[in-house]
């Protein structure tokens, strides 16, 4: 066969596997676990962002970063800046809602914010805690989803260890 209609031709069945394979993942990121604490201490360690380092996965990848912490110590319109081997960014809360909810402004170098959303929920144990992305991804990258949620969950894990 032609090498031109065979390049063709797995281009074409990569590109119908690759739409099929996203129209069965959502675009929707959102984890939630139920931590055995009180919900206000669980609210205090996500708006007080010089915890994030001792819960969060990402200082744990990456030694070499660097954080800076501006605005307010915690709560609305507390700020970290980092960089590090994967390049730099910077998390804000915008929104806060005391032991209800919270938003989160996230930056990439290069790239628009992500807002994050945290909801924190008091149940029979404790508190469910729920954090999730305010948009859905555009259907092309809901594969991203894979690589992301694991990441949210991890995260969770670690903030229940710290709360518990």
């Amino acid at each position: 066969m032609n090498p031109l209609k065979q390049i063709l031709k797995w281009t074409l069945i990569f590109l119908l596997s690759f739409t099929t394979f996203n129209f069965f993942i959502s675009g929707k990121i959102e984890v939630s676990i139920e931590i055995e604490a009180p919900v206000v201490i669980v609210y205090e360690k996500v708006t007080d962002l010089q915890t994030w380092p001792t819960w969060a996965p990402w200082w744990k990848k990456d030694s070499t970063m660097t954080t800076v912490y501006s605005g307010q110590k915690s709560g609305l319109r507390s700020k970290m800046s980092w960089s590090g081997v994967d390049g730099g960014g910077s998390l804000e809360i915008v929104e806060a809602n005391f032991i209800k909810n919270l938003k989160n402004e996230l930056f990439f170098e290069g790239t628009p914010p992500f807002y994050h959303i945290w909801t924190f929920e008091e149940t029979a144990k404790g508190t469910r805690v729920t954090w999730s992305f305010q948009d859905e991804l555009p259907f092309y990258v809901n594969f991203m989803q894979l690589f992301i949620s694991p990441e949210l969950k991890e995260g969770l894990i670690g903030l229940k260890k710290l709360c518990e």
